[in-house]
């Protein structure tokens, strides 16, 4: 493991890096990866690497490469965005970036280590996330986590001609701590 910050079973959280920028482009420009992140637009490296030099000097912004733990490689990102310390909420996002993880578990489990370290050690007390209405499989993650409806953003966005509704997701930690105990 290299530079290990958040270690689970099937992957670790390690801090971002600009040399990250190579993995993401090559995900991001996957037409399956870009079908489910409804990413319109070609990414280069050096694009990729200025967003990176961005969101890493960010103090709103609190990123992770998210690492296959068998195989060292990264597979996807995932952050806190837009960080509110003073009302103790943030932004959630994750995204696997190698098809070939979708499905094993690793999302699962970086999400579930992300929710952890917001309400243990970061003291967050709201966590949100926006979803497509029709990623499924992510909202049944999300739901198994603790996450709930709170909202629909109607036609949010457009996507193979169509306007697509996303929710609106959130978990308190209130919510969380509970759903520990009720697990153990």
């Amino acid at each position: 493991m290299v530079n290990p910050f958040l270690i689970g079973n099937k992957c670790y959280l390690r801090p971002a890096t600009l040399e990250d920028a190579e993995f993401i482009s090559v995900g991001e420009n996957c037409p399956a990866v870009r079908e489910t992140l409804f990413l319109a637009l070609p990414m280069d490296i050096e694009k990729e690497r200025e967003k990176l030099r961005q969101q890493l000097a960010s103090k709103e912004t609190i990123l992770f490469t998210i690492v296959d733990k068998i195989t060292d490689q990264p597979i996807g990102q995932t952050a806190f965005v837009r960080v509110d310390y003073i009302s103790s909420a943030t932004v959630f996002y994750i995204a696997i970036l190698d098809p070939e993880f979708w499905g094993k578990g690793a999302g699962t489990e970086a999400s579930q280590m992300m929710v952890d370290y917001a309400f243990e050690t970061l003291n967050i007390n709201r966590i949100q996330l926006h979803v497509f209405a029709g990623n499924t499989a992510a909202i049944k993650i999300y739901q198994k986590i603790g996450y709930i409806k709170e909202g629909v953003l109607r036609q949010a966005m457009y996507h193979h001609g169509e306007y697509c509704d996303f929710w609106v997701m959130g978990i308190l930690k209130k919510d969380r701590l509970k759903n520990k105990r009720g697990r153990k």
